[in-house]
């Protein structure tokens, strides 16, 4: 639990403490931060797995805090939980940010607290669960070619977030794309888009090719993927 370190983002010095000494008990690695830009700017740095927040009670403040948590952590697919003091503050954090998670906080009640940090750590392995496989792929980038013109490769490793496909001809890093391979038995096809996120030169036991991150997938294409994913733990690399 040491490796995941949670950032606590909170306005009041109290709230810093109470909640650092909570986790310290449960055995993760703290850091702390004010929901200030400078502040929060400092916390991104130091790459958490998890923000704990506490928003401001005032609305400006808070549509301010969250902007800032929206634009870097949510966007770089950091989990976030928000304590609030009702369901209203819920409603109203997660219509700002609606990728937070909440939790009611007040009485916080350490057993909740707990179990949803599991809960979300769970997740977290899953989606960085990468396997290694063989996989057809076809491939294009949109609105260049007509519609039925795919280029044909394999993939070579996969995970919830992305996949590694082997090419001779790879896109261009930045260049989204569009992608259809096949799960389990081979009948069940997945279609989404992706961004090229870096090259492979063949080197170091990697085959030349593409490293590719998934637009975020509809429910059915990431329950297929993880149910795959899940099926094939023998052949896994665990981060």
């Amino acid at each position: 639990v040491a490796s995941r370190p949670v950032l606590i983002v909170a306005p009041q010095l109290e709230i810093l403490l109470g909640l650092s000494q909570a986790l310290l008990k449960f055995g993760y690695q703290i850091m702390t931060a004010y929901p200030e830009p400078d502040d929060l700017e400092r916390g991104a740095r130091m790459r958490p797995s998890l923000v704990i927040l506490r928003p401001p009670a005032g609305s400006e403040e808070r549509a301010r805090c969250l902007g800032l948590i929206r634009a870097d952590f949510l966007k770089r697919g950091v989990a976030v939980l928000a304590l609030v003091t009702s369901d209203e503050e819920g409603e109203a954090v997660q219509k700002e940010a609606r990728n937070i998670q909440v939790l009611l906080g007040k009485p916080l009640r350490l057993n909740e607290l707990y179990l949803r940090l599991q809960n979300i750590f769970e997740n977290a392995r899953r989606r960085e669960l990468r396997i290694r496989t063989e996989l057809a792929v076809a491939h294009r980038e949109p609105g260049i070619y007509r519609e039925d013109f795919y280029n044909y490769d394999t993939i070579t490793s996969l995970s919830m977030g992305g996949c590694y496909i082997k090419a001779d001809a790879p896109h261009p890093v930045g260049t989204r794309i569009e992608i259809v391979f096949c799960v389990g038995s081979g009948t069940q096809s997945i279609r989404t888009f992706a961004v090229v996120r870096r090259h492979g030169q063949g080197d170091a036991g990697e085959p030349s090719g593409m490293g590719i991150e998934f637009e975020p997938l509809t429910d059915a294409n990431r329950e297929a993927l993880e149910t795959f994913l899940m099926s094939q733990l023998g052949t896994a690399d665990m981060p």
